[in-house]
């Protein structure tokens, strides 16, 4: 009976996480960029500035550095925007040159032939507004989350400590006054700690494939470094999204398929290198998560929010591992969780 009621309940928090991923999201950001971000308020605390101000202040630089940034970085990627669908083109066009005798020996073991069916139009292209129409609608649901992601990381910047007492309470009026103590530093932490060593090794990690791109020919190697700071952040789908547009972009850069593979392969040697050694070294005592563990989370995750639950995968687990590590009840979940 016990068993049937927490698969009941399981079943009804992923339902709910689900289906209001309108409303979690946006908190589950906020909550990780406030663990990041607060250190530098209690900074500003620390000589006297006010912690709404000092909130404030955080809050405008950030949105300032991300501002500046996107603008420097606007003319490149448009540009490379711009080309992408003759790249596309041209990649197919050479893929299709390669795979031609495969698809033949295909053809014939299946007894279809290449001949179009008469009678049958080929479908109609989508329509360029209705392809507008979508972007537009894309970029204003962005909009509309990243201002209220912005709103809530200030008001929660701005409480101080507030929201970590609240809960500190409410754990000790439930007889986990002394796990609280624990918890919340140690939590807050490590999804600080995680986010901004991720930073730094995508920002490494970025521009090692900036000058790779750059050193076999490839064009636009600023946007590819940029491309890989930001996808390293959603761990193995970002990589692979990588490697595709690399070998898309390289098929139609370069004419001879040996030299196109450099690309990817440049990456993948990168990737390997920072995976393996980097990373594992700078993680090392930090954030010690079960492989398998990561994965599965990053797979539930994205089935539950998609792109944000991915970026968020990583932090949600480790934050669940502290969880298991200073609750008695949840250890079973930090075994499950921990190397």
């Amino acid at each position: 009976m016990d068993i049937a009621l927490s698969l009941i309940a399981a079943i009804t928090v992923v339902a709910a996480l689900h289906v209001a991923r309108a409303f979690f999201v946006p908190l589950a950001l906020a909550l990780g960029f406030h663990a990041l971000l607060r250190p530098l308020v209690r900074g500003l605390e620390r000589v006297r500035i006010p912690t709404p101000l000092g909130a404030a202040i955080v809050v405008l630089g950030c949105l300032v550095v991300g501002v500046t940034a996107a603008w420097s970085l606007s003319g490149p990627v448009a540009a490379w925007v711009d080309k992408a669908p003759a790249s596309f083109a041209n990649a197919r066009a050479k893929l299709s040159d390669v795979a031609r005798p495969l698809d033949r020996l295909t053809d014939a073991a299946v007894g279809r032939n290449d001949a179009a069916t008469p009678g049958v139009a080929p479908a109609p292209p989508q329509a360029p507004s209705a392809l507008l129409a979508r972007l537009l609608g894309g970029a204003t649901a962005l909009l509309l989350g990243l201002a209220e992601v912005i709103v809530l990381l200030y008001l929660m910047l701005a409480g101080g400590n507030l929201f970590l007492r609240k809960f500190g309470r409410v754990l000790q009026t439930s007889g986990h006054g002394h796990t609280a103590r624990d918890l919340l530093p140690d939590t807050e932490s490590i999804v600080a700690r995680y986010l901004a060593l991720t930073a730094v090794l995508n920002v490494c990690l970025g521009s090692a494939v900036g000058l790779a791109m750059w050193a076999i020919g490839m064009p636009d190697p600023l946007v590819w470094g940029l491309l890989t700071f930001a996808l390293e952040f959603i761990p193995y789908l970002g990589g692979a999204t990588m490697v595709a547009l690399l070998l898309i972009s390289s098929l139609a850069a370069f004419p001879h398929v040996g030299h196109a593979l450099l690309a990817p392969a440049a990456y993948l040697v990168l990737t390997t290198l920072e995976n393996n050694v980097v990373s594992s070294y700078v993680y090392s005592g930090r954030l010690k998560l079960n492989p398998l563990a990561v994965i599965v989370s990053i797979s539930f995750w994205w089935f539950i929010w998609g792109v944000a639950g991915v970026f968020l995968a990583v932090p949600i687990t480790a934050t669940l591992k502290a969880l298991g590590d200073q609750i008695p009840r949840l250890t079973p979940l930090a075994e499950l969780l921990g190397e």
